[in-house]
């Protein structure tokens, strides 16, 4: 691809007291091999407290303050503001690997752009945490939600693997290092006031948009979580404004999911020998040990999401 042919990419990053990380993952875009001139980074705050913006105004970013705090607002805002072709989420915990992650990352769209979206790989890390080294072999964070995940058509391209979500299930995308074609959000709409990525990307499946990418070899790193207590607080997280959707009658991704599939993967995390079975086949293929806890971990993220239903029931 011609350097004055590159389609112009905005980079979209909440924040919210995110000075641990920040740095590490703005160094990872400016060291792209990618021109200037053709990317913006556009910061979305939400009020933070500590020295995110100050950390900010060391880069040349695009800083857009979030007054309702949530990064769905906050992602919202950002995509109004942004005049790339091509959208890039990450989390100010996100670390590119490589890079020329940018221009092998883009490729795929510009050959085909009715792909909806390229996503990242996810790379484990030396000396990380065994929690956090699970999260990126297993790549959707929750051994529940990849459970539900369809089963995706795969066809190797040139330089990269195109996959396609069946009709009549769903895929939870989008966010953590994930190019968005700009002209799907935009056809699809349905992005303000929050964008919620795992379910927009159903959305994008309802309008025809059924295809994404990956690129082998090519993907970030993800600081998650640190401990089992975090991967509790995040199931904890992710369950309440899950149910809080459902409570406003607003859709999901979930609705993607057959009943039976639904219940299936329940007592499929609950029973310990799929998920065990699973990991130790992982574990053999790969030799990482953080596969070892995939019994555990499934088992825990339905428990959790059950005790946070069951206690809205309770409530009511």
């Amino acid at each position: 691809m011609k350097r004055n042919t590159l389609p112009f990419v905005s980079f979209i990053i909440p924040t919210y007291n995110a000075e641990y990380y920040l740095d590490e993952c703005l160094e990872s875009i400016i060291k792209q091999k990618y021109p200037k001139s053709r990317y913006e980074i556009l910061l979305v705050d939400g009020g933070s407290t500590d020295k995110t913006l100050e950390i900010a105004k060391n880069y040349k970013v695009k800083i857009l303050i979030n007054k309702e705090r949530d990064p769905e607002t906050g992602k919202s805002l950002a995509i109004e503001h942004s005049k790339g072709e091509i959208i890039v989420l990450m989390d100010s915990d996100n670390v590119i690997i490589k890079s020329n992650w940018l221009i092998k990352m883009i490729r795929p769209i510009v050959i085909d752009p009715s792909l909806f979206g390229v996503e990242s790989f996810y790379f484990p890390k030396k000396g990380e945490s065994i929690f956090n080294t699970y999260c990126m072999l297993a790549h959707i964070a929750d051994p529940f939600s990849r459970c539900l995940a369809a089963n995706l058509h795969k066809k190797r391209k040139k330089g990269y693997i195109e996959y396609t979500i069946p009709k009549g299930s769903a895929y939870p995308l989008g966010a953590n290092g994930f190019l968005w074609n700009k002209k799907v959000i935009e056809e699809v709409g349905l992005y303000k006031p929050k964008f919620e990525e795992s379910n927009f990307s159903f959305f994008a499946m309802e309008k025809g948009y059924r295809k994404f990418a990956r690129v082998p070899g090519y993907g970030i790193y993800h600081y998650h979580i640190r401990s089992l207590g975090d991967f509790i607080l995040k199931r904890l997280k992710i369950g309440n404004k899950f149910l809080n959707r459902k409570e406003e009658k607003k859709r999901t991704w979930m609705e993607g999911v057959s009943s039976i599939k639904f219940f299936f993967s329940i007592i499929y995390c609950l029973t310990f020998l799929g998920p065990l079975i699973e990991g130790f086949f992982y574990y053999y293929k790969t030799g990482y040990k953080a596969w070892l806890l995939h019994p555990f971990m499934s088992f825990i993220s339905v428990t959790t999401y059950g005790f946070l239903y069951l206690k809205r029931k309770i409530v009511i």
